[in-house]
């Protein structure tokens, strides 16, 4: 739920990279079989610490095969930290925590002040015998929907070195709780974002013991199936419509967002576009290739934070009226980026954990919805229909029961996962506070004063302690209303 795109389909944020550095320095540290060692990571100026703890890659048969889990310690900024650190969980699912070391550390820096910050690169991830299903020859321009073919799935997957009914939800908290122990840790705080929530969740059924507080923010509840998402979608294209009808000069540069909107899917449904455009970046000819997943999918990635979203009503109006350049621009300015999704772990959850719970009637209702209608699901469907299946455990989607002090976030403009996600998830928490920030999409940590918020929270485990005033001091952006010169 961390938003990526793979063969034209959209789904689910992302922070910054990381890089170790070789021959940083001597080995410092080990526990068990956890081996620490200085590294350096890519926009990160102090040194951390890196290590692997092999585990068995089925927990169930542990003389059988072995995995290697990689850990990310970021020690505190106090001499005499705190026992108990703050352990992030990322979404996607299939986002590495190594990969975004150094974005969290700015996000979470107050925390980290007296608290260790741990990062776990959840198996299939990272590096973490990664599952990555990528095209040879992908071309952002070029690539769409319509050219996807099922037999890239059985090349990605004959590239695996897995049991992939071992890649799921409950084997990861089983490493999770592996490092701690080789860790030291009695006790942790546990911050979970979009996915990261939902593993956060299965921790607290599986290992309460292991929990001091928690944090959920993005919150993906057990008994959500993940996948048919497009009334999600939807509702946050809605608002964002009836935003710019609110506001008088959104609305008087872009009188027919709404018609304009369907105009264009219905005319890519009919035909895919293909034209010459200049390239953003580079500015020589290039030819563009849209269709309607691709064209649905970067608005649906915009939405995802404010700063973005506010660019769709431009982006909109100038494909209506034939200027594809600004839509390049946005598929350009996704290129390049360090932070990514491991596709095959994302499918490998998606289509065991979640799909095979979805109802007939909650995929008919995905299908109809009136943002991206039938793109939300049916490629899914088919992907799902063609990779390998396990059973998830019987209990999965039962709702979490819990008295641990859970703090729970969400964005009222989030086009994945809404505050009602969260207002399900607190049914079983007997302990919690739910904080909404109206002028926020998905995670609020990257968008608002959260990551302060956090540290706040796990000081006391109070949420008397929590100053969430910061919330509604938060300005949104204003709707693009030209292009001053930027495409």
């Amino acid at each position: 739920m961390n938003r990526t795109a793979y063969w034209g389909l959209s789904f689910l944020l992302s922070f910054t990279s990381m890089m170790p550095l070789a021959n940083a320095s001597e080995e410092v540290s080990t526990t068990n079989n956890l081996l620490l060692s200085p590294c350096f990571v890519k926009g990160l100026d102090t040194q951390i610490k890196c290590g692997k703890l092999t585990v068995p890659e089925n927990w169930q048969s542990p003389g059988d095969k072995n995995i290697d889990i990689n850990v990310t310690v970021v020690n505190a900024v106090a001499a005499s930290p705190k026992k108990d650190p703050l352990v992030l969980l990322m979404g996607g699912p299939g986002q590495a925590g190594s990969e975004l070391v150094a974005g969290l550390v700015n996000i979470f820096r107050e925390a980290n002040e007296s608290r260790d910050l741990i990062l776990i690169d959840q198996r299939g991830t990272g590096l973490s015998n990664p599952l990555m299903c990528e095209k040879e020859d992908a071309n952002p321009y070029l690539d769409v929907q319509a050219d996807f073919k099922l037999s890239d799935i059985d090349k990605c997957i004959a590239g695996f070195d897995a049991d992939l009914s071992q890649y799921g939800t409950t084997s990861a908290i089983n490493d999770f709780e592996a490092v701690r122990k080789a860790l030291g840790y009695e006790q942790i705080n546990l911050y979970g974002i979009s996915y990261g929530s939902r593993a956060a969740m299965v921790y607290m059924r599986e290992k309460p013991q292991a929990l001091r507080t928690v944090i959920l923010d993005g919150v993906v509840p057990p008994q959500i199936a993940v996948g048919p998402m497009g009334v999600e979608a939807a509702r946050a294209f809605d608002i964002l419509i009836a935003q710019c009808n609110e506001d008088a000069q959104c609305h008087a540069k872009y009188p027919h967002l709404s018609d304009d909107y369907h105009k264009v899917r219905a005319q890519l449904e009919q035909q895919t576009v293909e034209t010459t455009i200049d390239h953003p970046v580079t500015d020589k000819p290039t030819t563009l290739k849209i269709d309607t997943a691709k064209f649905i999918g970067t608005l649906h990635s915009l939405m995802y934070g404010v700063g973005a979203r506010e660019l769709i009503p431009f982006v909109i109006s100038q494909v209506a009226a034939g200027n594809y350049k600004p839509l390049a621009g946005i598929i350009a300015a996704g290129q390049g980026k360090s932070d990514k999704i491991y596709t095959g772990m994302q499918l490998n959850i998606l289509c065991n954990e979640d799909m095979p719970r979805a109802s007939a009637e909650t995929i008919e209702k995905s299908r109809e919805n009136t943002f991206s209608g039938k793109h939300s699901i049916d490629d899914l469907v088919k992907l799902c229909n063609h990779w390998p299946r396990f059973e998830a455990p019987a209990n999965f989607g039962e709702q979490v029961k819990s008295n641990l002090p859970t703090l729970l976030l969400s964005g009222e403009l989030d086009p994945v996962t809404p505050p009602s996600w969260a207002e399900l998830a607190l049914q079983g928490l007997s302990n919690h506070k739910h904080f909404i920030a109206k002028k926020a999409g998905h995670g609020l940590v990257t968008q608002t004063c959260a990551g302060k918020m956090v540290a706040e929270f796990i000081d006391n485990g109070k949420f008397e302690d929590i100053d969430s005033s910061c919330l509604d001091k938060q300005p949104l952006p204003g709707f693009l209303l030209n292009n001053n010169g930027s495409w």
